[in-house]
């Protein structure tokens, strides 16, 4: 497994909430310079935004996609149920069940407003990430999780901005199809 010491020592620290301290395509200009053309393949493949296909020689990006899928596919079950639909038409995926997550996207998805809620359901894909992190500091699955990182202040940076509830109402109507 390759190392990237100088590229990721040279990355800023991310916390979840902080402005972006890049854009992710300035992210990805960086890792090419750096990167393998095997690990710069991955790179491009990391993604917050729904995705099916799992199949990964990545392990850290493999365990994102199935955790991914699972929390989107819990929020369909909740958001259904409450809405007296059946969510089978819009379950993702093959099911891939985690049972804390339940519990955890029934209490995220009860806050007070759409935002809030959001805002929830981000902080648990955060902490998710970190956990892809663990004994990894500078390979290529740091970078994966540096990656997903910045795409989700990307997306709170759009939230925030000017017409940004509109942007979110959009994300909340599209993770229920």
């Amino acid at each position: 497994m390759r190392q990237y010491y100088y590229l990721i020592a040279s990355l800023p620290m991310l916390e979840f909430g902080m402005k972006i301290p890049f854009s992710y395509r300035q992210f990805l200009l960086l890792c090419r310079e750096h990167l393998s053309i095997a690990d710069m393949e991955i790179i491009k493949r990391v993604r917050i935004e729904p995705c099916e296909d799992i199949e990964e020689d990545s392990l850290s990006l493999r365990e994102w996609k199935e955790f991914d899928i699972a929390l989107r596919n819990e929020i369909v079950r909740f958001r259904a149920g409450k809405k007296g639909l059946d969510p089978i038409q819009y379950i993702r995926g093959e099911s891939y069940l985690e049972p804390y997550l339940a519990g955890l996207v029934q209490w995220a998805t009860n806050q007070e407003s759409p935002l809030e809620a959001e805002l929830s359901l981000d902080r648990l894909r955060w902490e998710r990430i970190d956990g892809l992190t663990r004994g990894h500091y500078f390979d290529i699955d740091y970078l994966i999780a540096y990656a997903l990182k910045l795409q989700l202040l990307e997306r709170w940076e759009r939230i925030n901005s000017e017409g940004g509830m509109k942007v979110l109402q959009g994300l909340v109507r599209k993770e229920m199809l």
